[in-house]
């Protein structure tokens, strides 16, 4: 009997669209509970363990499937697009799911009177270019420190979270970088680092120079950054001899050593002849490559491949290297400034251009190390879904702060896409505003009604201390970072630009 799985196909377009405006509806019904400061909490339940109670946008929709294969894997789809918002810009992963799935309606409805799918498409081109023209005439510099602090304190759900991610960026500048680690204890702590920073540590205890403070510490000492294994005598000997040749009593290598080799270099040590540490690696395969040639480029240096060994090219150098049992950090590498600037230009250029969310989170962490000025924040948690939960909402609020330091902030609360206008899409632009003074107990129409006539686009309202009128906004400390409203609707345009063109599709029952 063949175990050839055959997938299930569907080929009437009018059938496969009411699929996607079900699929859509889905997932919109989830992420309009959450969506807003005063909306509500989502019960989820899990394959196994106990049901969470969550407020998370980005957790809630994560968990929404469906039985039925096509469904799932429009429902798949949207939630990959408004989870990429989330990876490039820290934010508004809710705002996506309810904008693309308003646009669908609006762009179904198009179709209903005659338009054909290129045509709605271009119409669609052309509502996004209207939109961020307009984004743009609106926002204005992020340059004050409470504002700072209101953004992050609305993207993590948490004042007290918000004031301390605000600190830390204010410490660090908008070039400064942040790496998020979870840990098995309670709460979240920072600390901030001037320094090339990584969480891998010495290999051996027998090999680190300061046994009471269970750490490694040297002053002005060589690096050897490799990406060859050492496992024998053979491998390691030559490059001992040569380190002592040259002079160098101390020898830090970062990369793969073990077996033999190791015991060769406590051999080392005992006899008196060179202090060598030997640090891991964090990453593997391609990761692995690229994150040496960064410590690489740090360090005045080249990655070593295991031909060839020269302490004239192949060691770099830096003016301190603090190697504990869990994290190294590089301080004053000899890497050429403008080697550096190069490689930080080229990683920015990779962010804008990446769709990958691991992809682009990779990049992010290599961007915090080469910046030399970065933050480390630990997050606690009693439960492994707490720490989860609170690790994004952390994420989002750091994002979210960065990318109003870049491009400036808009009034928030909805109010921004209100005003988009002179699109065949402004209903749909309407109904993220809708929804929060939904959530918020109040009634949409009444206080749509009020907007409106408003002049100053930054007249809106606050969903937490809502009033009958309307209020300044930016005097209120409601407002959105620009990318991440720019994100929103490029992504809730591709999205549906994408749904709107498709006839027919394939799916299997039962995904590997």
């Amino acid at each position: 009997m063949s175990n050839l799985s055959i997938p299930k196909v569907i080929t009437d377009r009018d059938a496969y669209q009411k699929i996607i405006a079900k699929a859509s509806q889905t997932l919109y019904d989830i992420a309009k509970t959450s969506y807003g400061p005063m909306s509500g909490n989502v019960v989820l339940g899990f394959k196994h363990g106990p049901p969470m109670l969550s407020h998370d946008g980005v957790s809630n929709i994560k968990q929404v499937r469906s039985a039925d294969p096509f469904e799932d894997d429009i429902i798949q789809a949207i939630k990959e697009v408004s989870e990429k918002n989330n990876q490039k810009v820290g934010d508004g992963t809710t705002a996506v799911v309810i904008l693309a799935h308003h646009l669908l309606i609006a762009a179904q409805h198009l179709e209903g009177k005659g338009f054909k799918p290129t045509e709605i498409v271009a119409k669609l081109k052309e509502a996004q270019s209207i939109a961020i023209k307009q984004i743009d005439m609106i926002k204005v510099p992020a340059d004050d420190d409470a504002l700072l602090e209101k953004i992050a304190s609305i993207s993590a759900n948490d004042a007290s979270l918000g004031a301390m991610i605000a600190d830390i960026m204010k410490d660090i500048g908008k070039d400064g970088g942040v790496i998020i680690e979870q840990y098995e204890g309670l709460g979240v702590h920072n600390e901030l680092i001037d320094g090339f920073y990584f969480s891998k540590g010495y290999k051996d205890t027998d090999l680190i120079n300061d046994p009471a403070l269970n750490q490694s510490n040297h002053f002005d000492v060589p690096i050897l950054i490799s990406n060859k294994s050492f496992t024998t005598n053979v491998d390691i000997g030559p490059v001992l001899n040569a380190v002592y040749q040259a002079g160098f009593k101390e020898l830090v290598i970062i990369g793969d050593v073990q077996g033999e080799a190791l015991e060769s270099l406590k051999i080392a040590k005992g006899s008196g002849k060179i202090l060598v540490v030997a640090v891991e690696v964090p990453y593997v395969a391609g990761g692995k490559t690229l994150f040496l040639d960064d410590i690489a480029v740090m360090t005045g240096t080249s990655v070593y491949t295991g031909t060839d060994f020269d302490v004239r090219t192949q060691l770099g150098s830096a003016k301190e290297v603090l190697i504990t049992e869990h994290a190294t950090t590089i301080l004053g590498g000899d890497g050429e400034k403008k080697q550096i600037k190069a490689r930080i230009a080229s990683l920015n250029k990779q962010l804008k251009e990446e769709e990958h969310p691991n992809s682009i989170q990779f990049i992010k962490d290599r961007l915090a190390r080469l910046t030399n000025k970065m933050a480390i924040i630990r997050v606690g948690g009693a439960i492994e879904f707490e720490r989860d939960e609170t690790k994004l909402r952390v994420q989002d609020a750091v994002c979210a702060v960065q990318s109003a330091m870049k491009d400036g902030i808009l009034p928030g609360g909805g109010v921004t896409l209100v005003r988009i206008v002179g699109t065949d899409f402004d209903d749909a632009f309407r109904e993220p505003f809708k929804q929060l003074v939904s959530n918020a107990g109040h009634n949409p129409e009444a206080l749509f009604a009020k907007l409106v006539p408003q002049a100053d686009m930054w007249t809106g309202f606050d969903f937490k201390n809502i009033s009958s009128e309307p209020i300044n906004l930016l005097e209120a400390g409601v407002i959105d970072p620009a990318l991440v409203i720019k994100e929103v609707v490029n992504n809730a345009m591709a999205i549906v630009s994408g749904l709107i063109s498709a006839s027919a599709a394939t799916a299997y029952e039962e995904k590997q």
